[in-house]
């Protein structure tokens, strides 16, 4: 089975589908940029129910390892980047909502 990360943060925000074309060159440079920073994945998500709604799920190998990535400097062509996706999200950044997970190691099942 595959495991994400141990510590997972989730930005969670509304993009107008006729935008998606936008959208996607965007996550496909942030997907680049979070691979340099080191994260132990990176993965994109449509609600199939509500095509407005997107997740995007950060997965570090630790709580620590977040840290050390958010104690890094903002590379300067990230930018224009983030200038993109405040134009084409419902409510800008700021509508950007983000949540925090670490998993739970379930005890081996009895059959």
């Amino acid at each position: 089975m595959f495991k994400l990360g141990d510590y997972v943060v989730e930005f969670r925000y509304r993009v107008d589908p006729i935008a998606h074309p936008q959208l996607w060159p965007l996550l496909a440079i942030m997907r680049d940029y979070t691979d340099h920073l080191g994260l132990a994945a990176f993965e994109v998500w449509q609600d199939d129910e509500d095509p407005w709604t997107i997740v995007e799920w950060h997965a570090y190998d630790s709580w620590s390892h977040w840290q050390r990535v958010g104690k890094q400097p903002e590379l300067p062509e990230m930018k224009p980047v983030y200038e993109g996706l405040d134009r084409i999200i419902e409510g800008g950044l700021r509508g950007v909502q983000s949540r925090a997970y670490t998993p739970i190691k379930l005890p081996a099942a009895v059959l």
